[in-house]
């Protein structure tokens, strides 16, 4: 992964002996404590997305809506913080981002919860999206520039807490949306006195992110020791790392002697003592243009753009058509009231975070490293998918989503984890955010494709499982192998 350091020659000596300190103070309570925090940020993206995605039925009834506009809102907010949140995270610094969006989006969303108009709900629903756009980019950011190289393969394991959010999500729906009292059933008697449980919904949810977002500030997390030093902030980043050994009684060799040995870093034009909007642009184009520096690294991050892309395209896709083409075969795959349904899928995804541990260990075997099981993520799947088309019953069905959400989340979790540890530190945040920008854009196009396309034979349904299969075998083509070799 050498190429990744580009030909800043101060940074990648800097890069290597913050490495070497990280490593020689190993892996502590701190790293504990920083896993669960930036793991909030992942509950709060998962749950607050299964918030919309378990209230729109419910909201379009209120409001008398046919198309699933107020999914591609949340879709283009998403997008956006994407945008922002991941090129801010390399110029203005990881921290603001890491301890202001949580709080942000907490507060919208509860007032998301609030609104009395479609509009304005829409309008609520794409602010807090953008709020909660950056957490998946800024958080296992953090997350790894932080962790010692033996314990890298931890990243994989924040898809855990994508299952932890979407299980919640899927609780508090099951506790407020299916009462008869708090959901109507038509439109065209659906006035809000009687329809209250999607608002409780949105409450409930954002109460439960605001107190990760206070737990959070607790910790009083600073910024990355390496994106301290790759903004020639050399004493901080000493004080900082110093200061973890002193606390946990471990030793920390490195010096300001050592890096400031080393030379100038090739700085950002950004600085925070004298904040320019020009200066931020330029900024983030020179980061981007850095995602395609070599042959090698362009290579890389196109085939994480389409990666992202491919399974933000997929998965849903399936998900969708899949009820409906078994639904015109006879089968009958689905309960018969709310509280069936949401309890299957309740425990479909408890069970789904079994696959990012089994990720995990996967990515611990040698021969099999990161590249190995993102590939044996996406041939499962794609199996499971495809021998789903053969369930008729409501039990079959609930064993079969089991089985397909693991495999999935097993992909998932080892992507989650790739695509910062295959990124440079000086662009990390910037290539995380474009990467799930490609995943938002899939998002979008998802609602357009399944409000008018009609299935009624298998060939979309394979189709999407063949790309899931297709985007895992050509995992084994990344050109980089995190597994073996620190993150830059």
């Amino acid at each position: 992964m050498l190429e990744l350091e580009g030909d800043d020659k101060a940074m990648a000596r800097k890069i290597y002996l913050v490495n070497n300190a990280l490593d020689e103070i190993g892996f502590t309570w701190f790293h504990v404590k920083c896993f669960v925090v930036a793991g909030y940020g992942y509950v709060a993206d998962s749950l607050l997305g299964m918030a919309q995605s378990t209230v729109a039925t419910y909201v379009n009834l209120q409001f008398n809506q046919t198309y699933p506009l107020s999914t591609q809102v949340l879709y283009i907010g998403l997008f956006s913080g994407c945008v922002f949140w991941g090129l801010s995270g390399d110029i203005i610094g990881r921290k603001l981002a890491f301890n202001l969006t949580l709080f942000l989006c907490a507060i919208l969303s509860f007032l998301v919860g609030a609104m009395s108009s479609f509009p304005m709900y829409c309008f609520m629903l794409a602010i807090s999206s953008f709020a909660l756009g950056g957490n998946l980019a800024i958080d296992a950011t953090v997350f790894l520039e932080f962790l010692p190289f033996n314990y890298q393969w931890l990243t994989t394991f924040f898809a855990c807490w994508w299952s932890l959010g979407q299980a919640v999500g899927y609780g508090v729906a099951y506790a407020f949306v299916v009462p008869e009292k708090w959901h109507c059933t038509s439109a065209d008697n659906c006035p809000s006195e009687s329809n209250r449980g999607w608002r409780y919904v949105w409450y409930v949810d954002a109460g439960i992110v605001f107190f990760f977002a206070v737990i959070r500030l607790m910790l009083k997390l600073e910024e990355t020791p390496k994106f301290l030093v790759t903004n020639n902030r050399d004493a901080e980043c000493v004080e900082q790392l110093q200061a973890i050994a002193k606390k946990y009684n471990r030793t920390c060799s490195l010096t300001l002697e050592d890096l400031q040995a080393c030379g100038e870093v090739k700085k950002n034009d950004f600085k925070m003592s004298d904040p320019k909007l020009k200066d931020f642009f330029s900024s983030s184009i020179k980061n981007s243009k850095a995602l395609f520096s070599t042959k090698k690294m362009s290579i890389n991050t196109l085939m994480l753009f389409m990666s992202w892309f491919g399974i933000g395209i997929a998965y849903p896709l399936w998900g969708t058509f899949l009820p409906v083409y078994i639904a015109s075969k006879g089968g009958h795959t689905s309960a018969d009231d709310a509280a069936g349904v949401y309890g299957d899928a309740l425990l479909s995804t408890c069970l789904s975070f079994f696959g990012p541990v089994i990720g995990g260990l996967l990515i611990l075997i040698p021969r099999v490293g990161r590249r190995g099981t993102l590939c044996i993520g996406g041939i499962t799947s794609m199996i499971f998918f495809m021998a789903y088309t053969t369930v008729r019953t409501r039990p079959g069905a609930l064993g079969f989503s089991t089985a397909a959400y693991i495999c999935i989340y097993i992909y998932y979790g080892c992507l989650y984890g790739y695509t910062p540890e295959c990124l440079p530190s000086y662009c990390r945040a910037t290539g995380s955010g474009l990467a799930f920008v490609f995943n938002r854009i899939a998002g979008l196009i998802v609602p357009v494709i399944a409000y008018y396309a009609k299935p009624t034979t298998s060939v979309p349904i394979w189709v999407c499982a063949s790309f899931i299969g297709l985007i895992g075998i050509g995992s084994l083509f990344f050109p980089f192998e995190p597994s073996r070799q620190r993150s830059v």
